[in-house]
């Protein structure tokens, strides 16, 4: 089995919306997530490399789904999808940023 066009598929508008959405976007953060459960808290190499591989893959799922939008029946759910691909790339510039700068640990712990 060529695992490629799982992966080719999405970027190229050839999947279905609800299928991006669901395994790509949810089921794929949910796997995601579930990998900084053995990760070392203490080693910031390791864990800005996990930052990092979770910025590519939330641009990987934003771009898939910008590109598979229309492939549902509903004009009003690819018209959503596509906004909401669009405001998620132009936020995680600065999602990424902050987690680099440690403001979301900082803004847990109540600190200034």
């Amino acid at each position: 089995m060529n695992a490629s066009p799982f992966f080719t598929d999405p970027l190229q508008g050839k999947t279905s919306l609800s299928r991006v959405f669901w395994l790509y976007g949810m089921l794929g953060s949910l796997l995601y997530g579930a990998i900084e459960l053995f990760l070392d808290p203490a080693n910031a190499t390791l864990m800005r490399l996990y930052s990092v591989g979770g910025f590519l893959f939330s641009v990987y799922v934003s771009v898939a789904t910008y590109r598979c939008a229309f492939n549902t029946p509903s004009r009003f759910w690819g018209r959503a999808a596509q906004v909401s691909a669009v405001l998620s790339l132009l936020l995680l510039p600065l999602l990424a940023y902050l987690d680099f700068t440690g403001a979301f640990s900082f803004a847990l712990l109540g600190e200034q």
